[in-house]
């Protein structure tokens, strides 16, 4: 049973699966979807900072709120985050298709890291565009890494307590097209 009180709303039920689908079908799964500033008011993350994946970019996108979807985004930005995050999908989409990965997990599962100063704490930290990596003064760590993929463009490895590390090219279909993401996916380092 459901009563609504202005914005107060009581749900009355014995089963927690059947609350937990109440409050997916009123909207509350967007509970993790932050927008994470800094103190100059400036975006450094998007998604779940409590997610075991992070992916390390070095440009937020423009956003005019602070819960978001991947159709606010792309709308506000364009085609370009389309694509960054069709990429993100396809890397992360295990036994989902990315288009079902995308439209209803992205967001909750993985984390978007803008900082300059990032923490490589996460399980699977993939940083995007060796340009970028150079801005985290990134360098020797990726002297240590292996290449992944046939044409050596992604390097991963093992820095400690399981914690890996994946230098990919930025996320755009030119640098990164799909075999490039085949080869990467089916290396044991993304069998997290």
């Amino acid at each position: 049973m459901l009563q609504l009180f202005n914005s107060l709303i009581i749900i009355y039920t014995p089963n927690f699966t059947q609350l937990l689908r109440i409050f997916l079908w009123l909207g509350y799964n967007d509970a993790m979807n932050n927008v994470i500033y800094n103190n100059s008011n400036e975006i450094i993350g998007i998604g779940n900072p409590n997610s075991t994946t992070q992916f390390l970019l070095p440009t937020p996108p423009q956003l005019t709120q602070s819960q978001v979807s991947i159709d606010d985004i792309v709308t506000t930005n364009g085609n370009h985050w389309r694509k960054i995050f069709v990429i993100i999908a396809k890397l992360c989409c295990d036994k989902l298709t990315w288009q079902a990965y995308r439209d209803n997990y992205l967001i909750d599962n993985i984390y978007l890291n803008f900082s300059n100063k990032p923490k490589l704490c996460k399980k699977l930290n993939i940083v995007c565009g060796k340009s970028h990596a150079s801005t985290l003064a990134l360098d020797e760590l990726l002297l240590t890494l292996t290449p992944m993929d046939e044409s050596q463009r992604v390097l991963g490895g093992y820095l400690q307590n399981d914690i890996s590390i994946i230098s990919t090219p930025y996320l755009d279909y030119r640098q990164f097209p799909n075999a490039l993401i085949e080869e990467v996916i089916s290396h044991p380092i993304m069998q997290h």
